[in-house]
């Protein structure tokens, strides 16, 4: 999210971290009423232009999302729908993705909790690796497109016996919500979130050959230096990746191969 909206975003954020953290909420619950708070809006094309029309009044999107929700959801989920329509978002999309980012917050909130926030990082982004490396999951997801409740099948028997519930529960809605995006890119934006909720940024390094330890703790100190704080590294061996790394930080790509380097040679030398 951009200008306006991250700013909203933010400052939901700090309402929500005060809630979560009281007594006898259930985040897993919560989390499940968030989504389908998410999904309500976006079947209504009506709706999702009302709620993140900035011209409309606070109290008219209010009095529409408490015609929506009342008795419906939990007290938690219910404030917080009321936190994020009270608040001005750039685009459309944006009031649905803060309602689904606080759904996956209070998991990961969870994780936390019960001390598998790292493990529950680590099992998406290798759901994100299995579901790009596989042209049948590929297949699969695409198939089913416009049918959430396949796609979450799907993904639901590839981890239910493997993964954590929690890391079930973020994949399924990683690929279960109508998006542009792919649905293994999905996933690893999930895992991305993890990683910052660890207060770390995750690195996706791509070699040619495995890294020797050294050569990791050197590079994770290069990394902690260039943005201010731990990385966590997922290490990947790509054979395309030649002479070098190929390293994603969010939307940073360094790209140190050798290919990249006559890339660049050969732009000077035509210039």
């Amino acid at each position: 999210m951009r200008g306006i909206s991250s700013t909203s975003f933010s400052e939901v954020i700090q309402q929500a971290e005060s809630a979560f953290r009281a007594d006898g909420v259930s985040l897993e619950s919560t989390a499940d009423e968030l989504f389908a708070i998410a999904d309500a809006i976006d079947s209504s094309n009506q709706l999702v232009r009302l709620l993140s029309d900035s011209g409309r009044d606070a109290e008219v999107k209010e009095a529409a999302v408490r015609t929506l929700l009342t008795g419906r959801v939990g007290q938690v989920a219910f404030g917080l729908a009321l936190e994020v329509v009270r608040r001005r978002w750039s685009e459309q999309e944006d009031i649905l993705d803060a309602l689904e980012e606080l759904g996956v917050l209070a998991l990961l909130d969870q994780a936390d909790r019960e001390g598998v926030l790292g493990q529950v990082e680590e099992e998406l982004f290798q759901t994100s690796r299995v579901i790009d490396d596989s042209a049948e999951l590929s297949s699969a997801f695409d198939d089913a497109r416009e049918d959430p409740a396949v796609r979450g099948a799907v993904v639901a028997n590839l981890l239910e016996r493997s993964a954590h519930r929690l890391t079930l529960a973020l994949a399924r809605r990683a690929v279960s919500r109508r998006s542009e995006l792919k649905p293994a890119r999905r996933v690893r934006e999930f895992a991305e979130f993890a990683s910052e909720r660890r207060s770390r940024l995750l690195a996706v390094v791509e070699s040619s050959r495995p890294l020797d330890a050294q050569q990791v703790s050197r590079l994770g100190a290069v990394l902690a230096r260039t943005y201010g704080r731990e990385v966590q590294m997922n290490l990947e061996v790509n054979p395309d990746v030649v002479g070098g790394l190929r390293i994603h930080v969010g939307d940073d790509l360094f790209d140190a191969t050798v290919l990249a380097r006559l890339a660049q040679a050969r732009a000077h030398l035509v210039s």
